[in-house]
C-alpha cells in the first residue's frame, strides 16, 4: 500500500492551465507509445524552437472491447471489477500508457531540459453502476465482485476507493522520471442531481458520491477534475460537489451539417456563469487533410459517417473558431484550455506531409502555450 501522507504534508490539488485527453486504447491505433505521446509533449515550432507543452494528461476510457461491457451509465452491460483491473493494467501496467508517456518526456528534456514541474497524469474513473444493465432495473447490483452490492452507496464508494488505491500504488511501482499523479476524473459527462433534474437520481446518487470522490482526493492532495458535455446536467454544482477543475464541452464541432445545434454563446454564457474552469478543444481526424485524402469519411456527433475529405477546410476551420471565441470571450490568459483530439487526431496533424495540417497543429500549440504565457 502507498504510505498514507500526514495533514502536514498534503499539498493542495493541481491546477492546470491546459491538459489533453489521451487513451482510447481499444481503438485504432490500438497502443499509445512514445512516438504517439510526442506531439503532445512538446511543440517543435516552425522557428527550429521547442516548448514544452501539455502540462496534464488525462487517461480516459467509456468501453472496455475486450468484454463488450461500458464503464461509464449507459445501455450494455456495466463494467465489473475484472473490466476496472483491465483498464489500469492497460494504462499503469509494465509499458502501458503512463510509462510510454514518461518516456516521450524523457527524449523531450534530453533535448531542451526538464520542464519546470513534472507533467500531471489524471485517471479516469468507471462508474460505479448500481444495476449490470442500468435500463434493467430488475438486473443484479452484485455483479461487481468481491460480495458487493451496489445498491449500496457504500459499496459503491468501496469499489471506487479501491480502484484509485490501486492506481496510486501501480503509479508508485512505475517510479516515473518526468510525471505526477495529480488526480482523478469523473467519466461520466452528465451529472443528474436532484435538485438540478431528476432523472433517475435516487440510481445515480452523485450527491453523495461525487463530494466523497473530491474528499478522498483531497486526503491525499489529489484533485477530481469533469468535463461535461454541452450544457451537460449538474455543470452549474461543480464547485459544490467539490471538483476542482471543470471544462465544458462546446459540442460545435460536429454541427457542420446542422447548424445552431450547439450555440456557441451558450457554451461562453455557461462558462461565465458557472465560472468554469475553461473549455474543451475539440477535432478529430475528419479534419486532418492527410487521413481523410483516401476517401474515408467521418462522423458527426451521433456518430454518423458524414464528413468527407472536401469537409476538411471547414472542419479546421471551425477548430480555428474555438480559439477565436475563447480569445473574444475575454478568457484567454485567465482560463484553462483541455483538448480532445479523438482517437489519434492531434498526432496525425503533428505527422501529416499536407502543410495545412501541419499549420493547424502549430496554430494550437502556439495557442495553448501563448494561453500560458499570456
Amino acid at each position: 500500500m502507498v504510505a498514507c501522507k500526514t495533514p502536514s504534508e498534503v499539498q493542495e490539488p493541481r491546477t492546470f492551465t491546459d491538459i489533453s485527453l489521451v487513451g482510447y486504447w481499444h481503438r485504432e491505433p490500438h497502443l499509445w507509445d512514445a512516438a504517439r505521446f510526442a506531439p503532445h509533449v512538446s511543440w517543435k515550432a516552425p522557428d527550429g524552437s521547442e516548448k514544452w507543452l501539455f502540462e496534464g494528461f488525462l487517461f480516459v476510457e467509456g468501453v472496455d472491447k475486450v468484454a463488450d461491457k461500458t464503464y461509464v451509465l449507459g445501455p450494455g452491460e456495466s463494467a465489473d471489477k475484472i473490466s476496472w483491473q483491465r483498464q489500469l493494467d492497460l494504462w499503469l501496467g509494465k509499458d502501458g500508457g503512463v510509462t510510454q508517456l514518461d518516456k516521450a518526456c524523457a527524449e523531450a528534456a534530453a533535448r531542451i531540459g526538464a520542464p519546470e514541474r513534472k507533467r500531471g497524469v489524471i485517471m479516469g474513473l468507471p462508474d460505479a453502476i448500481m444495476f449490470q444493465n442500468f435500463f434493467d432495473k430488475t438486473s443484479s447490483t452484485t455483479y461487481w465482485g468481491d460480495g458487493l452490492d451496489f445498491a449500496k452507496i457504500e459499496d459503491r464508494l468501496t469499489a471506487l476507493h479501491w480502484y484509485i488505491d490501486s492506481a496510486r500504488e501501480m503509479f508508485e511501482e512505475l517510479d516515473t522520471e518526468f510525471l505526477e499523479l495529480s488526480g482523478f476524473y469523473i467519466t461520466s459527462e452528465e451529472i443528474y442531481l436532484p435538485y438540478d433534474i431528476d432523472v433517475n437520481c435516487q440510481y445515480k446518487n452523485w450527491e453523495e458520491i461525487a463530494p466523497a470522490l473530491a474528499a478522498y482526493c483531497h486526503a491525499a492532495g489529489e484533485g477530481l477534475y469533469w468535463i461535461p458535455y454541452h450544457m451537460g446536467p449538474g455543470y452549474k454544482h461543480w464547485k459544490e460537489l467539490g471538483i476542482d477543475q471543470a471544462w465544458m464541452q462546446p459540442n460545435w464541432y460536429w454541427d457542420l451539417r446542422n447548424p445552431g445545434a450547439h450555440p456557441f454563446e451558450n457554451t461562453i454564457a455557461a462558462i461565465q456563469e458557472a465560472d468554469l474552469s475553461g473549455m474543451e478543444l475539440e477535432l478529430e481526424y475528419s479534419c486532418v487533410a492527410a487521413q481523410m485524402a483516401d476517401g474515408r469519411l467521418g462522423p458527426n456527433g451521433e456518430g454518423k459517417l458524414v464528413f468527407t475529405k472536401d469537409d476538411v477546410p471547414a472542419l479546421q476551420d471551425r477548430v480555428r473558431h474555438y480559439m477565436q471565441e475563447f480569445k473574444d470571450a475575454g478568457f484567454y490568459g485567465k482560463k484553462s484550455i483541455a483538448l480532445y483530439s479523438g482517437t489519434n487526431a492531434f498526432t496525425q496533424l503533428a505527422l501529416s506531409p499536407v502543410a495545412e495540417d501541419q499549420a493547424l497543429y502549430n496554430e494550437i500549440c502556439k495557442f495553448v502555450i501563448d494561453n500560458r504565457n499570456f
